[in-house]
């Protein structure tokens, strides 16, 4: 299996098993005065796919909106921008990989995706893991029972 399948895999089955937690616990924050369901435009919603293309000189003003509510500086162009239900979420810069990301937003998958593309516009190799090498025993030490 490819290893950014796995990863895509992983990413939209956290965010699967955040979105049923939070329709859980919806109806008790909604009673205990904690914030209202969300819009179904609202970009805070799990369940809209997520877009994740290159800034164009429109994205200037969401992007600094972006970096002023991270409390950070705008990244430095080229930029790649993720999207939920139409609004930005978060941007990375693909010159030095500096990410802005809207706080008030979860936006973990969303940045893991930033990343992951950002790496395959690079062209780097996929990141092996190493395997665990198993202790050889020497059958000669099983066949006389030193062990």
């Amino acid at each position: 299996m490819n290893h950014t399948y796995l990863e895509l895999v992983t990413i939209r089955l956290r965010a699967e098993e955040i979105n049923r937690r939070a329709q859980l616990l919806g109806p008790r924050l909604s009673d205990s005065g904690g914030r209202p369901e969300a819009r179904l435009d609202d970009p805070a919603r799990l369940d809209h796919p997520v877009t994740v293309r290159l800034a164009v000189a429109d994205d200037a003003r969401a992007l600094t909106r972006l970096a002023e509510l991270d409390s950070a500086s705008r990244p430095a162009d080229p930029l790649l921008i993720g999207e939920r239900a139409g609004q930005p979420i978060a941007a990375l810069s693909l010159a030095d990989g500096t990410i802005v990301a809207d706080p008030f937003v979860a936006s973990a998958d969303v940045v893991a995706l930033l990343r992951l593309r950002a790496r395959q516009l690079r062209g780097e190799p996929r990141r092996r893991r190493r395997r665990r090498r198993l202790m050889m025993i020497p059958s000669r030490v099983l066949r006389h029972g030193d062990l």
